[in-house]
Parts: C-alpha cells; structure tokens; sequence
C-alpha cells in the first residue's frame, strides 16, 4: 500500500492537486481512496460531489471521504463519558452529545485516527491525503511522535493497571506510534509539497521541508503549479528533489473529467503517480569502529540554527523554533555525542 501525502501553501492548488493524482491512481486500476485532511473541508466541492466522513466510491476505483472530527467526537463520546466518569464533574457528565465542542489538539488525533484506520483496513492500494496547508500538515505529522512522548511521561506501568483512563492513553499511544512507523517508512509514504514560484511560497516550502526532513520522513517531489517550465531560481533551491510542473489552466478544475486532463498533464502514461519519486533514508543510524553515526538530512539549514542536547538516552535536536526528541535504541542510548557536524544538508551526530 501506497500513502502520498500533500500539503503546501494554501492557495497554490494543493486540494485540486491532491485529487487529480487521486483520480489519475484510480485510472491506472489501483484502488484508490482519498482522504480530506483539511479543516477547510472543500475536497468535496473540488470533486464536485458530496462526502460525508466514511468512504464513499465515487468512480471505479476510487473512493473519497471527508473527516469530520466533530461526527467522530460524537461517535466516540459514549465511550470516553464512560472512562471520564469516576472522576468528571457533574456538568461533565451531564452533557449531551450536541453539545460537544472540540478540545485543544482533539481534531488532529480524530484526524490521524481516521487515517490509521483507513490504514489498518487494507482495503486500497493507494491512499491520498489532502494534508491541509503546510503548518497544519506538519503539526499533524509531528503529533504522533510527541502524544506518545506525553502519554509515556504522564502515565506509568502500574497506573495503567489500575486506571482505565491510563489504559486507553496507553492504547492510544501505541496507535498513535504504528502509525507513525507507517508515514515513516519512505517505500509506503511520500509527502509531496505543493507550491507556485512566488518568492513566499518558496520560503514557506523551504521551511517546510526543513521540518518534514527533521521529522524523518520522505519528501519524493515537488509540485510547482500554475507553470509551463521550472524557473530557474526555482530549480536551483529545489535542485535535490524532482520537480513537477502543471501550467495554469484557463478555468477552474472543478470534477472528474476535468481532474483527469489536469492529472495526465502532471503524470503522463506511462508514470505512476503512487510511485516512488525519489527514495532515500532522511535519518539513517550507522555502526563504525568508533560508535555510531546518527544521519539527518536538514536542507536549508546553517550550524548556527542547530542546538543539540542529550538527556536519558535522548537526544534533544533543535532547529530554529522546531524541536525533536529522538529515542536511541539500545546500545546507542548509553553512548555519548561527541561531535556534530553539518555538511551539504545532512547532520552528522557521532556517538561514542
């Protein structure tokens, strides 16, 4: 099974994008369903037929679905009421279901959920998700890595014995972390980045690609809209990732007939838009006669920019405002790092 993730700036076409490879997938007799991440839900209006929050078949091979996370809070209600109980207030308890709200960080788990799920059932080949613009796709991706981090901090083994709450945490955690193994594996995931050659634009992919790098996954194209060719400013910045390039139409690209003319011009036969544009390990950890090497691939980024740290068998790595706590698995996690070294884009950490 096949993840391609797109995020980018908004505006620059990101959702159009995301489901003409959709539709281009489902083309090519893979099954295909594409996942509406965006808080602005507008999947269904691109599509031009309506979605609810479970996959609906739209064409031959292809389903679609918008997540609601409101709908999955409601589903979902009965059985966190119950775990909440012992210990909610009465007002708490004597909610109902119409008047829940979202809490803080509660539409991304919903989110990640629903993908883990689309995940789990095995059921496509290829699954497209419209990611949202590009914080909100990073801070959806990131999330997995630091909820299990809190999860194993605020709860212990013998409190998870004994409380139901601190069960389901646990349970969530774990989830949570499969299905970050999943976006992480490069030969299942791509995210590709959305952007047009406006000077912003690129700044934000710059930095976009900087985090995405620091978190490990696997970036295997760059779409740039609304041009004929790559500028050559444009080829220079993003010279170590291939570059798609789809011109501007001259109406907006609204249904499937008109997807699949603009998804033929961005993959023309024979390509398959759910391969692996460009493979690679964006974190790599290597044995020498010394130790080990901890590799990561930080494009866009100066020495200056990099604090690292290290503190129980972690280590800390700050780049600018992003910060990652990476676990060592055994033995490396008794080593020390002695050294750091930033050369042509990759970070090397020596461990001793």
């Amino acid at each position: 099974m096949r993840i391609l993730l797109y995020t980018g700036k908004g505006g620059a076409g990101k959702t159009t994008i995301a489901a003409a490879t959709a539709v281009r997938c489902a083309e090519t007799n893979q099954r295909t369903l594409l996942i509406g991440s965006d808080t602005s839900q507008c999947l269904a209006d691109c599509l031009n037929s309506p979605l609810t929050d479970e996959p609906l078949e739209i064409a031959p091979n292809l389903w679609a679905q918008e997540v609601d996370p409101l709908v999955r809070l409601e589903q979902l209600w009965p059985h966190i009421e119950t775990l909440l109980a012992p210990a909610a207030s009465p007002e708490l308890a004597a909610s109902a279901v119409e008047e829940l709200t979202l809490g803080p960080g509660m539409g991304d788990v919903l989110r990640l959920l629903a993908l883990k799920e689309a995940c789990d059932r095995e059921d496509f080949d290829v699954i497209v998700v419209d990611a949202g613009p590009s914080l909100n796709a990073l801070q959806l991706l990131a999330y997995p890595e630091g909820a299990a981090w809190w999860i194993g901090r605020l709860f212990n083994q013998e409190t998870a014995e004994s409380s139901q709450v601190a069960q389901y945490a646990f349970q969530l955690g774990e989830g949570l972390s499969q299905l970050r193994a999943v976006l992480g594996d490069g030969a299942q995931c791509s995210v590709r980045f959305v952007t047009t050659a406006e000077q912003l634009a690129v700044r934000e992919t710059q930095r976009a690609l900087t985090f995405t790098n620091l978190y490990g996954f696997n970036v295997d194209a760059i779409i740039l809209n609304r041009q004929k060719r790559v500028p050559h400013p444009v080829a220079d910045v993003f010279s170590a990732w291939p570059i798609l390039c789809v011109t501007l139409y001259d109406r907006d690209v609204i249904g499937q007939k008109l997807l699949s003319e603009f998804a033929l011009a961005l993959f023309p036969p024979p390509a398959d838009p759910a391969a692996v544009l460009l493979s690679g390990q964006a974190q790599r950890l290597t044995r020498t006669s010394r130790g080990y090497v901890l590799s990561l691939k930080l494009p866009f980024v100066r020495e200056d920019d990099i604090d690292l740290l290290q503190h129980q068998g972690q280590l800390i790595l700050q780049v600018g405002r992003m910060r990652r706590v990476l676990h060592l698995p055994p033995p490396v996690d008794a080593l020390s790092a002695a050294d750091a070294v930033l050369e042509e884009g990759t970070l090397e950490i020596q461990l001793r």
